[in-house]
């Protein structure tokens, strides 16, 4: 670190070139500074706007600033004092001076202009650079692509994007300990170019939500119903995406999951309106703080370690018609049969507005895909459209004095435009322009952009379309602003050693995955604070096959033990196991008498088998072509075809005298009824083996021996396949690994998890007895011991728990948030 300098030259602490130095401009030293012609002595104060552009500091001013050459990244950082914002830039001739302080000059034109000027808030920075661009120079920016999948070297199809003016895409790098300082190098090469660009303009680099620091995502986090523990998820996120280059995550997804058969139920958070507000007011406010504590207590508001958030999907996706993927023609409608609609608003008006910190409202949203659709009142919900282009639903938003940017998901523009298939792509982009949407996802379409503006200004005149152009784009600075992209979009290998390496965060982890845990059952009190002794029994897993194949010789696949080894050699004080070989010409039953025998032998008194919940054959897919396959051109498959989504093991076959199974959805745009029900039809798990497992682990261990199941859940299951013949059953939702289970098993820690979702009796209650759009309106499954597994239930050492949680929780789901609903764009 250098010390403190006299500006003798235009770049403190740099020795750049000549050539360089003419880029920050030329003063005598005998004009005034902006302040002092102001007669402030307050240099932080913001100069007015009419000061704008500023020259730099003359010879002679004392630099107030330090600077350093990152050697490992390649860049310069000039560090402001008093903890105020620090600048970078690969070309130190763009860290200019101005009243002894360290500014960007983004443009290069060797003047403070008043969107570089730190000292403004984000609102006027934003609409200060908005204003100055052209229509031709908001094209390129209204777009969000993708830039990087696995590797530091540019992508060509992306690289092209980034020079022809792209400024924000999804990266796939996923950072982690192993990969950051390549990952570092991928973004400030990325930044690079653009900095060298006519304006200066940085790249926005998004995220999708992955698993980092054993961290579980956030339909695990959702049954420890913890704000603090949601906090301080999205804090630790943040700290490790902003070092590493990350500025935005294209989530959470903060849909209602109403719909328990949803086919992306596993990326959400709950089925209850209440839980998920409160998850998207604490986690996203842990993630767009800067903290100064690791335990998420000091809120210092938007800063260094501060990373924005794009909450999805508004509105209606987790009500999907017969649980479909609305991202697929087979799932366009959402569907309301019981009037729902404005409970699905909840997360977004009530939490998204009313963030658990400083930076108070969510910054950015996605609207869904599907068309929200109440059979009740066929057009209460507006125009027959996906989110994106329903005005009914962005001016919810915008009415309820919502001003941040909105990001389509990707391909609507293109290929999942509901409603609006027959309008070319330039009326489609018009529609969402006057709808105030900024950014349009997994497209780079600039030229659609261009023939759309035309259509504007052939209809409101040039004037009023450039201004609604950069409004548009003023939405996406402001963004950028707050997370310290317009002063310095470089990252630093020493920072993300700070988070990545740092034993806080996989501590943080490690604790909160155990108290996401819900322990179900616990028959007799088979577990417990004292622990379990002798040998425990865990089988091997056949992946292929199933158990009877295997033992009937078959040729099974992959084979493991159905629970980390090296967490079960670590916890458990002796593992007795399979020995796997082939077997010729013996029966099932001679295998399970030879294995209870052994196992008696042994005195083992535990088995523990670690399961998977019903993975539909069809979750998700239901036929047609995915959006990866029509990104890359695929043609359309045969279909879309319709079967029913199942959550239990056996095979499924819907009943025909289930009203449940009636489709919902009204003619399409072409005026066309098709028959999307599903009666009669069949479906089946593609892990029925793990049901095999189970059944078969009860008739081999000894008769005074107990069956501890560890469930790694997706969404809700059926229980009643099994759980008669289980003693423990210990469940969490997106497992990260086996140790919370064998900590609670091993009585280390006390289970503390509470169910965020229904656990439905049989499959006839999902299909005919619950509204897709209406939370916690099933009948639900009682075990042997009487206990039912609904919303909040969860058992600790003591018996059920009932606690604060439950308490606030375990209420009648609302309806209605509390933030006024008005619809359409006005």
């Amino acid at each position: 670190m250098t010390k403190p300098i006299t500006r003798r030259g235009f770049i403190a602490g740099s020795g750049v070139a000549a050539a360089s130095v003419a880029l920050a401009g030329c003063s005598t030293g005998s004009e005034p500074t902006a302040q002092a012609e102001a007669g402030s002595g307050d240099i932080y104060a913001a100069p007015d706007l009419s000061s704008y552009p500023i020259d730099p500091d003359g010879e002679g001013v004392e630099a107030l600033y330090t600077t350093e050459t990152m050697r490992k990244d390649k860049w310069t950082k000039a560090t402001n004092p008093d903890g105020h914002t620090t600048v970078g830039a690969m070309d130190a001739s763009r860290i200019i001076q101005v009243d002894g302080l360290a500014f960007r000059d983004m443009n290069g034109n060797g003047k403070l202009d008043a969107w570089e000027d730190w000292r403004q808030d984000a609102d006027t920075r934003a609409a200060e650079l908005a204003k100055t661009l052209t229509a031709e120079q908001c094209f390129p920016l209204m777009f969000a692509g993708g830039t990087q999948s696995d590797s530091t070297s540019t992508d060509t199809s992306a690289f092209d994007w980034i020079e022809r003016g792209s400024r924000a895409g999804v990266s796939r790098l996923a950072s982690s300990a192993d990969s950051y300082a390549t990952d570092v190098e991928w973004i400030n090469n990325v930044q690079q170019v653009c900095e060298e660009s006519e304006l200066g303009i940085p790249y926005f680099n998004y995220s999708d939500p992955y698993v980092l620091f054993n961290v579980p995502s956030s339909i695990g986090l959702a049954a420890t119903m913890d704000k603090d523990i949601w906090r301080k998820a999205g804090m630790w996120q943040a700290r490790a995406w902003r070092a590493s280059g990350v500025r935005c995550e294209l989530g959470p997804q903060v849909d209602v999951y109403s719909s328990n058969i949803g086919t992306r139920t596993s990326g959400s958070v709950c089925e209850d309106p209440a839980v998920n507000r409160d998850f998207t007011a604490a986690f996203g406010g842990g993630m767009r703080s800067t903290w100064g504590d690791d335990e998420a207590t000091e809120d210092l508001g938007w800063g260094k370690q501060s990373c924005g958030v794009m909450f999805k999907h508004f509105v209606g996706e987790g009500a999907p018609d017969g649980g479909r993927n609305d991202h697929l023609p087979q799932g366009k409608w959402n569907v309301f049969p019981g009037s729902n609609f404005k409970a699905h608003l909840i997360p977004f008006l009530d939490g998204g507005l009313h963030l658990d910190s400083k930076t108070e409202q969510m910054a950015s949203i996605m609207p869904c895909c599907g068309i929200a659709y109440d059979p009740s009142d066929p057009e209460g919900l507006g125009e027959h459209v996906g989110s994106a282009y329903s005005s009914h639903n962005m001016g919810i938003l915008r009415n309820a004095g919502w001003d941040g940017m909105l990001c389509t998901d990707w391909t609507v523009l293109v290929y999942q435009c509901n409603g609006v298939s027959d309008k070319t792509e330039a009326e489609r982009f018009q529609i969402m322009m006057n709808n105030t949407v900024t950014m349009h996802g997994g497209t780079f379409q600039p030229d659609v952009a261009e023939e759309t503006y035309g259509l504007m200004c052939d209809e409101m005149g040039e004037e009023a379309a450039l201004a609604q152009l950069q409004d548009n784009v003023r939405r996406l600075f402001k963004l950028m602003v707050n997370v310290d992209l317009l002063d310095n979009p470089y990252s630093s290998v020493d920072d993300c050693a700070k988070v990545f390496d740092s034993d806080a965060p996989v501590e943080f982890g490690r604790e909160a995955a155990v108290k996401c845990v819900v322990m179900l059952k616990n028959k007799g009190g088979v577990i417990s604070e004292t622990g379990i002794e002798g040998p425990v029994y865990i089988p091997q897993s056949y992946s292929e096959g199933g158990m009877a194949s295997y033992a009937m010789g078959g040729a099974g696949g992959s084979v493991s033990m159905a629970f980390d080894e090296e967490v079960a050699s670590q916890y458990f004080s002796e593992v007795v196991t399979d020995d796997v070989a082939t077997v010729e010409e013996v029966t099932a039953d001679d295998i399970t008498a030879k294995i209870k025998d052994e196992l008696t032998a042994a005195g083992v008194k535990y088995a523990v088998v670690g399961i998977k919940s019903p993975a539909d054959a069809y979750d998700g897919a239901q036929g047609g072509v995915s959006i990866a396959s029509m990104i890359m051109g695929a043609e359309q498959e045969p279909g879309p075809y319709y079967k029913p989504v199942t959550l239990q093991y056996r095979p499924f076959t819907a009943d025909q005298d289930w009203s449940g199974f009636k489709s919902l959805n009204p003619e399409d745009e072409y005026g066309v009824l098709e028959d999307r029900s599903v009666n009669g039809e069949s479906t089946h798990a593609t892990n029925e083996s793990d049901l095999d497992l189970v059944l078969a682990v009860k008739d081999r261990i000894p008769d005074d021996a107990k069956l501890i199941v560890c469930i790694d859940a997706s969404k809700p299951m059926v229980f009643s396949e099994f759980e008669d013949v289980a003693d423990v059953i210990l469940l969490t939702f997106s497992k990260t690994s086996d140790e919370p289970f064998a900590r609670i098993i091993t009585g280390e820690v006390e289970p503390s998890g509470l169910l965020p979702f229904q656990m439905p009796a049989s499959m006839e209650t999902v299909y005919n007895e619950q509204y897709a759009d209406v939370p916690r309106d099933m009948t639900c499954h009682t075990d042997s011991e009487g206990n039912t597994y609904d919303f909040t239930f969860g058992l600790n050492w003591s018996g059920q728990i009932d606690d604060e949680r439950v308490a606030t929780y375990n209420v009648p789901a609302l309806t209605e948030p509390e933030t006024e609903v008005v619809p359409y764009i006005s």
